[in-house]
């Protein structure tokens, strides 16, 4: 049996998470209405994808939208790695933190805002704690 090494990859730049608590990471697919780029740290929030034609009404998956400011809903999820649904790869999910501990510094609304201490327990109620 041969061993060798093939590659090295690594991430540059700061995450989100943290290592207080172990987090869970999953690739989140975007709603079809993002198209700015997501920084580090944005908050993301759960939308309903709709069906077409005859089941126009009814919910057929899930995707993922920053979270605004002024959104009543709660946000579930934070970006732990810059995405760009624009960008040359055309990028249609992103890296989040979907459970654990991030930094509470780089958090903010896809409106470039603080998220507001309501904000974050719901986030923490969701299981994703800023520190």
């Amino acid at each position: 049996m041969n061993e060798g090494h093939l590659g090295k990859f690594s991430f540059g730049g700061e995450r989100a998470a943290t290592d207080n608590h172990p987090v869970v990471i999953h690739y989140l697919p975007l709603a079809e209405s993002v198209s700015a780029a997501l920084a580090v740290g944005t908050l993301l929030k759960k939308v309903e994808v709709k069906g077409s034609g005859e089941e126009s009404e009814s919910v057929v998956d899930i995707a993922y939208a920053p979270f605004l400011s002024t959104d009543t809903d709660a946000p579930c999820a934070v970006v732990d790695l810059p995405c760009d649904p624009a960008g040359e790869h055309g990028e249609k999910s992103a890296a989040c933190v979907v459970h654990g501990t991030v930094k509470g510094r780089l958090l903010k609304t896809g409106d470039n805002k603080s998220p507001t201490t309501m904000q974050l327990a719901a986030l923490a109620e969701r299981g994703v704690f800023a520190v």
